[in-house]
């Protein structure tokens, strides 16, 4: 019985319908995942760089960039977005179809970077929910291909991607507002 558990667990012998589909499902998304770039900055070059042939992307399924939000099931968020550009952002998250994962490469999509001004967005994960965060400034093409490994390994374990939030108090509004600047009561020389 033993042994029937381990071929089982490998995919090799699955005796209910169920499994076999959900296995075979999880298989197909694993090996064929359709990344959509949202590239701003530096981050973009490192993207492309992944997709060229030293580093060669095309080993987990992802070589085939989608620059249509309903055929892909994968958002790489790269660089710098402004507050303008966050509206673009959600309507490109919300037309894609579901299950959809997102990945915020570089600091300042994980956390504004070194862009800590009113204009810039201090994390994307503030408006779309992100499954796996890449540091750096950028961040180097294996970091990418680390990254496309995680997303891979949450699909074959079925975990299901992270959702936006749904209840309208959690959700950060975008303020167009320029913040107040403060100004000491005394200079010093």
């Amino acid at each position: 019985m033993e042994i029937d558990k381990k071929v089982e667990s490998q995919g090799f012998l699955i005796t209910k319908t169920k499994a076999l589909l959900d296995w075979l499902v999880a298989w197909g998304r694993k090996n064929a995942l359709w990344p959509m770039p949202f590239g701003t900055a530096c981050c973009a070059i490192e993207l492309m760089a992944a997709a060229a042939t030293r580093y060669d992307i095309s080993r987990f399924g992802a070589e085939v960039m989608r620059f249509s939000p309903r055929q892909a099931d994968l958002m790489i968020v790269g660089g710098r977005v402004c507050i303008k550009q966050m509206p673009v952002l959600i309507k490109i998250y919300k037309q894609m179809p579901e299950p959809k994962w997102v990945i915020s490469m570089g600091a300042c999509a994980s956390c504004g970077g070194v862009f800590n001004t009113y204009t810039m967005i201090q994390g994307v994960d503030r408006f779309i929910p992100v499954d796996v965060y890449i540091p750096g400034c950028p961040p180097r093409p294996e970091n990418l291909l680390d990254a496309l490994m995680m997303i891979q390994k949450k699909i074959e374990e079925g975990k299901e991607p992270k959702m936006a939030p749904t209840d309208p108090s959690t959700i950060q509004e975008i303020t167009w507002k320029q913040p107040a600047i403060a100004i000491p009561d005394e200079i010093e020389d």
